[in-house]
């Protein structure tokens, strides 16, 4: 029964854990068969026929008759807590295996979000099975850590199931616990959070005393601080042989940022309630303010620039929390924000899927009449500080922003004026430039011209007609002294300064690739899905470059039309449908985006190029070949057709989409 019960629960839980023959012959005790023992299945009677026993004399249950046994277990006195208590106590003595040690992991403190508090702490459910679950949790948990002293797994869970409940006592024994656990992993960033939200629910719960509030606060901001240290010291894998490299993470761990800004927003809350010396609260603010105008700077670009992965966001609370804690220490709006970041967000304002809806904000979408004065500021600005390069690049973004929202808008500088402003800087300290810099060099200089159809059998007359065509619309707009090359028109409308100089794209997608590794970028968006910013469309000038927010628009409208008739829960159902339209690719298909967006045509590169986790890809501009990332599974064929290829552009360079035709097209 005792084996039997330990196979259940394992199996219950993880149908892919096992137990060797040889640890359920230890179970069993003596005598073993090779002693003159009975064979195992006559051991195991009447239970055998329930046992799976692999070639590699694997013992397994099979999940459907293992959940049944585990939940009669306490009908025959066997309970899950006394389960776990008894299957450590038998497997894991000095040398234990590391399958057991990974399947008691699994079955302790694996998360499963969306439910209640235990199940988020536990995957095993001790609350609707046993009496005093809370203290049977613990008591399973503490075996396991000191059965497996070196993991700080178990003490870091302990920890977050006492300060879940919350009680005085309860805080103090989850601040040791978490104490516990840092001693297992001094260098780990996330066991170190643990103490951070220890802290964090104590001041959120307890405190409700001017100083009783900043002491709890002052013990958080410092527990964060040492996540946020940790997290610093940790690289990504291009940085394994680095000398000095303390550990190696896929991702970087933003919790201690964060955590910062969630305790001082708690705390002015608190401090805004309580009476006290108002020069005492004063000095608290001023003391936080500028730490809580750079934690906001950081996750403005790191929000703008990606997401975790291609299919998750950040929680709803996220962006929520970072922007109440900015406006309460900065009196600022986080919406009237035109840092560069800022001014490629503002676009999203309004839409469903922007973070401020997400964060249930009151959001207006920008206007042109908006977007027209912050051209006009950021141009004064540039004007005024013809040196400073942040100047001129937020400058140039603000207008093809504008040129987003109206492409003939009168506010709009030529194209040639802006080619001039940034190409002030080009030769100068060109490997001290951000990726932004180098962004705005490519959409500037990027050729203008016809979508190229992907289809081989594309007729040469047609493309020599439409350049012909080009020069002919160049020459007459020239002459006339136009200044209107915002409008789409089929073609380039100015000669572009990119047809004096010829810039060399290629170098300047290198440099931007450089650029994103030799900055914070690389090291902190390591492991994020990097978000598109803007793709190329079918206008020239600043036209061709749509941002991403129209193609959202355009799902959303979408969206809309399909759950007209909804009712109720119709908030999810259309984030999950936006969310499942992106994922499946037919947000690609739609008639609408495949009208703005331009086609390109795509050279594979022999031999195979890899970088990293991408596949490497041939564009074309101006008739030179552009190395880029494009956007498929590692797996994936590129010779399979009838395809289409759109090109976008991330903050570390360019990336190419591709996209099945739909199969009611025929193509």
């Amino acid at each position: 029964m005792r084996l039997l019960s330990f196979l259940a629960m394992l199996n219950a839980y993880n149908p892919e854990a096992y137990l060797q023959m040889s640890e359920c012959q230890k179970i069993l005790g003596p005598p073993d068969p090779i002693h003159g023992g009975p064979p195992f299945e006559e051991r195991m009677e009447p239970f055998s026929d329930f046992i799976n026993t692999s070639p590699e004399h694997k013992c397994t249950i099979d999940q459907v008759f293992a959940k049944s046994a585990v939940n009669k277990l306490s009908a025959l006195g066997l309970s899950r807590s006394e389960t776990m208590n008894t299957f450590m106590v038998s497997l894991c003595g000095d040398q234990i295996q590391p399958h057991i040690h990974q399947f008691i992991k699994e079955l302790l403190t694996k998360r499963e979000l969306g439910e209640k508090w235990y199940r988020e702490v536990l995957k095993v459910d001790f609350r609707h099975t046993e009496k005093d679950y809370f203290y049977k949790a613990v008591s399973v948990l503490e075996t396991a850590s000191d059965k497996l002293r070196e993991n700080p797994t178990f003490p870091q869970t302990i920890s977050r199931l006492y300060y879940i409940r919350g009680g005085i006592t309860d805080y103090r024994k989850a601040e040791e616990w978490a104490i516990k656990a840092i001693r297992r992993a001094p260098n780990n960033s996330y066991v170190a959070d643990t103490l951070g939200q220890v802290h964090k629910n104590h001041l959120l719960r307890k405190a409700w005393q001017f100083e009783d509030i900043l002491r709890k606060a002052k013990a958080a901001f410092k527990a964060f601080k040492d996540v946020e240290l940790k997290a610093d010291k940790v690289e990504g894998r291009e940085m394994v042989d680095l000398a000095g490299t303390a550990s190696i993470s896929v991702s970087f761990n933003n919790r201690g940022c964060f955590g910062f800004m969630q305790v001082a927003k708690i705390a002015f809350e608190k401090l805004s309630k309580v009476k006290s010396d108002p020069s005492s609260k004063h000095i608290f603010i001023q003391g936080k303010k500028m730490e809580v105008e750079a934690k906001f700077s950081f996750f403005e670009w790191y929000l703008a620039y990606s997401n975790p992965d291609r299919k998750s966001l950040e929680p709803v609370y996220f962006w929520k929390d970072i922007v109440l804690c900015y406006e309460m220490y900065t009196t600022k709006k986080a919406t009237e924000s035109i840092t560069f970041p800022g001014l490629l967000d503002s676009l999203n304002r309004g839409l469903f899927t922007s973070k401020g809806r997400r964060a249930f904000f009151e959001e207006h979408k920008k206007t042109v009449s908006d977007l027209e004065g912050i051209r006009d500021y950021l141009k004064a600005n540039c004007e005024a500080h013809l040196d400073d390069v942040k100047a001129s690049e937020s400058y140039i973004l603000s207008n093809i922003i504008l040129s987003n929202r109206m492409h003939n808008s009168p506010k709009l500088t030529p194209v040639q004026e802006l080619q001039a402003v940034i190409h002030r800087f080009l030769d100068a300290e060109k490997y001290c430039r951000s990726p932004e810099f180098y962004l705005l060099v490519l959409l500037l200089f990027w050729s203008d011209g016809e979508p190229q159809a992907v289809q081989e059998e594309e007729d040469e007359e047609d493309e020599q007609q439409s350049t012909e065509d080009d020069w002919s619309a160049n020459k007459t707009l020239e002459d006339e002294g136009s200044d209107d090359d915002q409008e789409p028109r089929g073609g380039p409308v100015l000669l572009s300064l990119d047809r004096l100089l010829d810039p060399d794209l290629q170098k300047y997608v290198t440099l931007m690739e450089e650029a994103f590794k030799r900055t914070k970028y690389a090291k902190y968006l390591r492991g994020r899905y990097l978000l598109p910013l803007f793709f190329l469309g079918k206008g020239s000038g600043l036209c061709k470059w749509i941002h991403k927010s129209k193609l959202d628009a355009i799902v959303e409208e979408q969206v809309d039309a399909e759950l007209a008739d909804e009712q109720g829960k119709r908030f999810k159902k259309k984030w999950k449908r936006i969310n499942e339209m992106w994922i499946t690719g037919d947000a690609w298909r739609l008639q609408e985006i495949q009208d703005i967006l331009c086609p390109i045509k795509v050279e594979l590169c022999q031999p195979p190029h890899i970088q990293q986790d991408h596949k490497m890809v041939y564009v074309f501009a101006g008739g030179k070949k552009i190395l880029a990332k494009i956007n498929v599974e590692p797996d994936d064929d590129l010779a399979l057709s009838p395809v289409l290829f759109y090109l976008s552009f991330t903050i570390q360079g360019p990336l190419v989409f591709r996209v099945r035709y739909p199969p009611t097209t025929g193509q």
